[in-house]
């Protein structure tokens, strides 16, 4: 089962085209940093030229760190929760333990009737 969620675009922020700002205009225009960034949603904070830090927006941080919790996260963890205890039950449990113990003969035998089993799939006319 194959599903797909609609989840918000997200453009990645690259330092190199966020605006800079020095540390030393930080230090001294802090309001109007905090300006800068709202705008922005980022800003680099450089030393001698270099990007040294990163400042974020609060709407930035929350969505790069998933605080929003969208729904579409939400139902994907609730249908990885339910796939997660249909593969923990004991038919699966012991399907896994005889597969782990099986002999190398066992192993090859299951291997070629699922190739004959995928064989006989392929010729099989469609159902369309």
């Amino acid at each position: 089962m194959s599903v797909t969620y609609a989840t918000p675009p997200v453009t990645a922020l690259r330092v190199a085209e966020m605006p800079t700002i020095s540390a030393t205009q930080l230090k001294n225009a802090t309001a109007d940093v905090f300006e800068k960034v709202a705008t922005h949603r980022a800003v680099a904070i450089t030393r001698h030229d270099k990007p040294r830090a990163v400042l974020l927006s609060v709407a930035q941080y929350e969505a790069l760190t998933g605080q929003e919790n969208p729904d579409w996260l939400a139902k994907l963890h609730d249908e990885y929760r339910g796939l997660l205890d249909r593969m923990q039950g004991p038919e699966q449990r012991a399907a896994a333990e005889r597969a782990f113990n099986a002999t190398p003969e066992e192993l090859g035998e299951t291997a070629l009737w699922a190739a004959q089993q995928k064989k006989i799939q392929k010729t099989k006319p469609s159902d369309v």
